[in-house]
């Protein structure tokens, strides 16, 4: 009966106490991260040449060449833009994203050369431009010490460009590579900040549409903007 007794108090004393099981803490589990990422901004775009052409007539002389009735110079002129973003966020370096511009260029012809010494003229109007793109950035990494973290960005999409009065729209593929900085808003710097500054410079390589016949044409723009995660 002792030895019995002797058995039943060694395992209640390896027993733990209700106490020291309440007291110990429940691991507090980490936030969801923020992958969801909105932004609005403006900016400019650069203009962009879109060539020189001859309209010509098939002439009947011996060596076959064509009448040249005038030379037209065509470019886009530089522009104010508006932009928005969304991103999802796949690691904290990489983000998807989708983003449209929309800006109000002038598209300008100049006429010289005419087969009758007519004065030079230029012919103007205002297209209205949207570009729907879609791409990734890669945030390099930053010093400790360093707010500012740069990125690369690169993509393609569509360019639709909408002539006056909607007489013709015209459409053509946008590619573009390019880079920036984030700045973060607030006193804690982190992978995933809540908000933040985000400015973009990008090189735009526009193929066919208003640009068709012209190869590709180059173009660059500059935006800038804020930016908040969920």
């Amino acid at each position: 009966m002792t030895r019995l007794i002797l058995v039943a108090g060694a395992l209640l004393a390896g027993l733990p106490s209700p106490a020291v099981a309440q007291a110990r803490p429940t691991p507090a589990r980490p936030p969801a991260p923020r992958r969801i990422e909105l932004a609005i901004g403006a900016g400019f775009a650069g203009g962009v040449t879109l060539g020189t052409r001859d309209a010509t007539l098939q002439s009947n002389n011996t060596s076959g060449s064509p009448f040249r009735l005038f030379s037209s110079d065509t470019r886009l002129s530089p522009a104010a833009v508006v932009e928005g973003r969304l991103g999802y966020r796949l690691t904290p370096r990489l983000t998807i994203e989708a983003a449209m511009t929309v800006g109000r260029p002038d598209l300008m012809t100049s006429l010289s050369a005419d087969a009758e010494n007519a004065v030079p003229v230029e012919a103007r109007e205002t297209l209205t431009e949207y570009v729907v793109a879609g791409g990734a950035s890669w945030r390099l990494l930053s010093g400790a010490r360093r707010r500012w973290t740069p990125f690369v960005s690169g993509g393609a999409g569509l360019a639709r460009h909408v002539h006056e009065d909607r007489v013709l729209i015209e459409s053509g593929i946008d590619g573009y590579v390019g880079g920036g900085l984030i700045y973060p808003l607030g006193s804690a710097r982190t992978t995933t900040p809540r908000s933040g500054v985000r400015l973009d410079a990008r090189l735009h390589l526009l193929s066919g549409g208003v640009a068709d016949g012209a190869g590709v044409s180059p173009r660059g723009v500059l935006t800038g903007g804020v930016f908040v995660t969920f």
